[in-house]
């Protein structure tokens, strides 16, 4: 099966300059860019009172067996974040879905660096166990 951009030759800078012009059309603000040492980001970005924080993940150099194809993943990635935020932005600017609802894994928690997704997605297949709610959503151990 063929993946999204497989194929993209559009350099990584370009696509981070269309993330921020994304964010912006769509009423999003103080957006920045942190870069890791793996070659991955952490894309942040803010819409209304809301932080929001996603990870573009890139597999590690080692896995690949010649540097061109890890950077050419790296493009791919980038190309789908961009794919990502157009998709979930227009479909709350449609009115199919609320901001809060599309990107709420991403919602940074106030006072914390983490999001809700973070917190809660390790935790759900204890719910699904039979875990009450309350139990995981402490922050404290049982």
């Amino acid at each position: 099966m063929r993946r999204y951009a497989e194929k993209t030759s559009v350099p990584i800078d370009r696509s981070r300059v269309e993330v921020e012009r994304v964010l912006e059309r769509y009423g999003c603000s103080r957006f920045g860019i942190m870069n890791e040492s793996d070659g991955s980001a952490l894309l942040y970005f803010e819409h209304g009172d809301r932080s929001f924080q996603f990870a573009v993940k890139v597999p590690l150099k080692g896995k690949f067996r010649y540097e061109s194809d890890w950077e050419a993943e790296r493009r791919r990635r980038w190309r789908v974040m961009v794919l990502t935020l157009k998709a979930n932005l227009e479909a709350v600017a449609s009115g199919l879905v609320t901001f809060e609802e599309i990107f709420l894994a991403h919602v940074v928690i106030p006072g914390s660096a983490k999001t809700l997704g973070q917190v809660l997605l390790p935790k759900l297949d204890a719910l699904y166990a039979g875990q009450s709610l309350p139990a995981l959503l402490s922050e404290n151990p049982e």
